[in-house]
C-alpha cells in the first residue's frame, strides 16, 4: 500500500496539480502584497493572481503547461535510456568481426543478462525479433523484413504514449480562449450599466488568459518537437544498430562449407 502511495504521488499530473496550487497561492499572495504598485499589480493579475475575476483560469493552464513538460520530461529520460542500450555491447561493432551462426547463442545469453527494462527496450525487443526468425527461416531477407516491420511497431508504440501530451498542447490554448470567451461574456452582461472600470478589467482579465495560454503553449510545443526528433533519432540509430552489427555481420555460406566438410 505505501509503494503504491509513493508511486501515485510521483505521477506528473499529481505533482502538476501540486506546483499548481502552489503557484496559484504565490501569485494571489504577490497580488495582495503588491496591490498599490501598478507594474507589479498588473504582472500577477497576468498571472491569475485575481481569483475572484478569472485568475482561477491561469491556474488551469498553469496545470496543464506543467503536466505537459513532466510528460516531456519523462519521455526524455526514457529516450536516454532507450540510447544507453547502444552501449551494452550486444553485438560486435569491429570492421573485421565476421558473425557465424554458432556465435547466437552467445548474443541471446548476452540478451537473457540483461535487466527487466532492458530485455523490454526498443533493441532487446528488435534484435530479439531477429534472432528468432533468422533461427527459424535462415533468410537474410526476411529478417530484414522482420526488423523493418519490428521497428515500425516500435515506433507506433513510442507515438501512441505521446498522445497525453498531444492532448495537453491542445488543452492549454482551449482554455485560454474559454477564458476569453467567459471575460468577453462577463463584460457584455455588465455593459448595460456603463461601469467602464469593471468593463475594461473584465476584458483585461479575458485577454490575459489567451496571452498567457498561448505563450505557454508556444514553449511546450517546441519543446514536444525537439522530444519527436530525438525519438524519430532513437528508432533509426537502433535499426541501423542491428542491420550493421548483426545482419551486415552475419555469415552464412562459411558455416555451410564447414558443415559440408
Amino acid at each position: 500500500m505505501l509503494t503504491m502511495k509513493i508511486s501515485l504521488l510521483k505521477k506528473p499530473y499529481v505533482i502538476s496539480i501540486v506546483m499548481s496550487i502552489t503557484y496559484t497561492l504565490i501569485v494571489v499572495i504577490g497580488l495582495s502584497v503588491f496591490n498599490n504598485h501598478s507594474a507589479l499589480k498588473r504582472f500577477f493579475i497576468l498571472l491569475g493572481g485575481d481569483l475572484s475575476n478569472g485568475g482561477i483560469i491561469q491556474s488551469f493552464i498553469f496545470f496543464s503547461f506543467l503536466w505537459a513538460l513532466l510528460e516531456i520530461q519523462s519521455g526524455r529520460k526514457e529516450i536516454k535510456a532507450e540510447f544507453k542500450t547502444l552501449c551494452l555491447n550486444l553485438l560486435p561493432t569491429s570492421d573485421r568481426h565476421v558473425l557465424l551462426p554458432f556465435d547466437i547463442p552467445d548474443i541471446e545469453k548476452k540478451l537473457g543478462q540483461l535487466k527487466k527494462s532492458e530485455k523490454k527496450s526498443i533493441l532487446g525487443r528488435l534484435l530479439g525479433q531477429a534472432i528468432l526468425k533468422f533461427k527459424s527461416t535462415q533468410s537474410m531477407s526476411e529478417t530484414i523484413d522482420i526488423i523493418s516491420i519490428q521497428s515500425d511497431i516500435s515506433r507506433e508504440l513510442h507515438e501512441s504514449e505521446h498522445s497525453n501530451i498531444r492532448y495537453l498542447l491542445w488543452l492549454i490554448p482551449s482554455i485560454g480562449f474559454i477564458g476569453t470567451v467567459i471575460g468577453i461574456s462577463q463584460a457584455l452582461a455588465i455593459a448595460s450599466e456603463g461601469d467602464m472600470d469593471k468593463i475594461t478589467s473584465l476584458l483585461g482579465v479575458a485577454f490575459d488568459t489567451t496571452l498567457v495560454s498561448l505563450v505557454l503553449s508556444a514553449i511546450v510545443t517546441g519543446l514536444f518537437h525537439c522530444l519527436q526528433e530525438e525519438t524519430d533519432k532513437l528508432h533509426a540509430h537502433v535499426k541501423e544498430y542491428v542491420i550493421s552489427n548483426f545482419v551486415n555481420r552475419l555469415e552464412i555460406k562459411k558455416e555451410a562449407r564447414k558443415s559440408a566438410s
